[in-house]
């Protein structure tokens, strides 16, 4: 029974992905096919009335969202999540009265740990946390793919661009708001190392004047295991960093290792309209204290006890 779950949970991990990642290419060659073996006349009208509608809803990713608990509990993502496992931990209850910006660390390579805990409600985020909204703040090319741009925003996904950070923290969607902000971003993907959690956080500040400007606290997470789903090699040290390694095809898939991330206490924060660079770096330093101490008091938890953090 434990292999047959295993395949499950593989075939559906596997299956949603490979969609998500690929779907510029895929949805085009299925609309060649289809327009081949069934008939080109619904297919093309399709496919325009499609197009009209990402015209009509250009806008939503920068404005809060199309929220849907019914996709965010669909049971596939259980499943989805089962394959690692991910885990979600809470240390400290958040007000529903707040706003809030969660700072995600590592980035890894796929951010898994981020997409199954905060965006979907499969890691049961809703009961941990409830009436908070979390919103994956995702970069807006992520958000040009056909049909994966409509599973992440029903999700509660967003575009983490300014103004669309500004929305959801300005009051237009209320409170309550969660933004998840995956701070080292791709720079931090490349300095990445499996014996070093390297945090690419010291010139990152925008979401500290953000959190400034609204009065919104700032909550420290870390996903322990997020930079184990790849192994890196390096050639005989030919590549000095490694070249990221999973498994199956061209080693694209994660490993199958646990991944638990820990939501830390919020700082709270008073809101000042016009911060000063003092304000920024102030409230800056007492966030990069406050990563470390998570890290501190959680890696040897999540067997980590061998990993070393830099902060640069």
């Amino acid at each position: 029974m434990m292999d047959f779950e295993r395949i499950i949970q593989f075939i559906i991990f596997s299956s949603i992905t490979s969609f998500c990642a690929f779907s510029p290419i895929i949805v085009p060659l299925a609309v060649t096919f289809l327009s081949w073996a069934w008939s080109s006349t619904i297919i093309l009208s399709l496919s325009l009335i499609y197009c009209c509608w990402l015209f009509i809803d250009r806008h939503t990713d920068s404005e809060g969202g199309r929220w849907s608990d019914c996709l965010r509990q669909c049971y596939i993502w259980t499943r989805w999540v089962q394959y690692f496992p991910l885990t979600l931990i809470k240390t400290m209850d958040l007000d529903p009265n707040r706003n809030y910006i969660f700072g995600y660390h590592p980035h890894g390579i796929g951010s898994f740990g981020a997409l199954g805990n905060f965006g979907t409600d499969a890691t049961h985020f809703s009961i941990l946390f409830p009436n908070i909204r979390p919103h994956l703040m995702l970069l807006r090319m992520q958000f040009f793919n056909p049909f994966t741009r409509d599973i992440l925003l029903g999700s509660g996904a967003c575009c983490v661009s300014r103004d669309s950070c500004e929305y959801l923290l300005s009051g237009k969607c209320g409170r309550g708001n969660a933004l998840v902000i995956i701070i080292g971003g791709q720079r931090e993907v490349i300095l990445s190392r499996n014996d070093t959690m390297i945090l690419y956080l010291k010139t990152r500040k925008g979401f500290i004047q953000l959190a400034l400007k609204y009065g919104a606290s700032i909550v420290p997470v870390i996903s322990f295991g997020e930079n184990e789903l790849y192994k890196r090699h390096t050639f005989f040290g030919l590549i000095p960093n490694g070249v990221p390694w999973g498994q199956f095809i061209l080693g694209l898939l994660p490993l199958r290792h646990p991944v638990t991330t820990v939501v830390g206490k919020p700082i709270h924060v008073v809101q000042i309209d016009d911060p000063t660079s003092n304000d920024i770096n102030q409230l800056h330093n007492e966030y990069l204290q406050a990563v470390e101490q998570l890290f501190v008091e959680n890696k040897d938890k999540y067997g980590l006890g061998h990993v070393k953090l830099e902060i640069i």
